[in-house]
């Protein structure tokens, strides 16, 4: 198959090329200008911006797939640049894919999308929740801006919708939890007993490789979580030990920590510098979720298969092999296939 990758030269992209490549698959990977295109395995490298649509004209000629990765993600976007970003970026895609005749196309989406209500289990089919959340709205959006090319006939579309993804590569999740973990003033928000939810990066690839190779998928959404995860505060405690840090005790109420990070988003805006907590991860973090992620396993037998207490190990040695640091004991080290 013939695929085209957006977000190619990103963390799960380079994890993705690899995998499509093995698989036999022709791959071309779309980089910004000017971004590197070391390490992209044996995909073709093309340049191009999502948000400008006469930068995609004619890539996408002679394609049978896309997968979007592309998107605004992360601390300090704003609501305009996730809309030109995931929102209008994923238009362009998706009508320069129907006027090359791509129809297949994966939008790697997000849990964000149901406005991360606690409690309650949440399948495929809850409904989307718009809170103000840049990310999350716009993500909405883009998927709505998709159905729509469904809908005319235009696309064969599958909708994956993750939670965090982890692993090597990764400067988000668990590079963000050790340096707070190290500073000595981490502190565990609300009681801890919710389950952590996040996927490692090569479950996510594994899924986004079914779907492309199994007719069943078109048409689906699928959420994406490890369903065995620990509680936030066995992880907490198994990576304090793996650190050889002490393992926070004190709680902080989930009310008390959402205000903090209010605060510290406001320094950090002051300052220019990227706050230790923000209120996207008290969010993420201090209240219980249910994804329901049957689905993905009755339709197409996927089943996690990386848990989060080995995916941190894998992840915690190439954290310190890039920085050239002996791994924490208990932490197996050496040389990584990711770029």
């Amino acid at each position: 198959m013939r695929i085209f990758v957006t977000g190619a030269g990103g963390f799960i992209g380079r994890h993705l090329l690899r995998r499509l490549v093995a698989d036999g698959h022709a791959i071309t990977a779309l980089l910004l200008p000017g971004e590197s295109d070391a390490g992209l395995s044996e995909a073709r490298a093309l340049r191009g911006d999502i948000t400008d649509p006469s930068s995609l004209a004619g890539l996408l000629q002679d394609h049978d797939a896309v997968v979007h990765l592309a998107a605004a993600v992360g601390y300090g976007q704003t609501m305009e640049r996730c809309r030109r970003i995931n929102r209008d970026g994923t238009e362009n895609v998706a009508r320069e894919a129907v006027r090359a005749g791509a129809r297949r196309f994966v939008q790697l989406s997000s849990v964000s999308v149901y406005g991360r209500v606690p409690g309650a289990p949440v399948a495929e089919d809850a409904p989307l929740r718009t809170t103000g959340d840049p990310y999350g709205d716009t993500k909405i959006e883009a998927e709505r801006i998709l159905q729509g090319f469904v809908e005319r006939g235009d696309l064969d579309l599958t909708v994956l919708r993750p939670t965090v993804i982890y692993g090597p590569g990764d400067d988000k999740f668990l590079p963000k939890l050790v340096e707070n973990l190290r500073s000595g003033r981490a502190r565990i928000i609300g009681s801890g007993d919710n389950r952590v939810d996040a996927v490692h990066v090569d479950d996510v690839v594994d899924l986004v490789a079914r779907v492309l190779a199994e007719p069943r998928a078109i048409g689906g959404v699928y959420n994406v979580n490890h369903p065995a995860n620990p509680t936030w505060c066995e992880f907490i405690a198994d990576l304090s030990t793996l650190l050889g840090v002490p393992e926070p005790r004190r709680h902080v109420p989930y009310p008390l920590a959402l205000l903090i990070a209010g605060v510290l988003e406001v320094a950090g805006w002051v300052t220019r510098q990227e706050p230790r907590l923000t209120r996207y991860a008290v969010r993420v973090i201090g209240r219980p979720y249910h994804y329901r992620t049957e689905r993905a396993r009755i339709e197409l037998g996927f089943e996690p298969r990386v848990d989060l207490g080995q995916g941190m190990r894998g992840t915690l040695a190439r954290l310190h092999w890039d920085a050239g640091s002996p791994p924490p004991s208990g932490v197996a080290i050496g040389p990584s296939t990711d770029p």
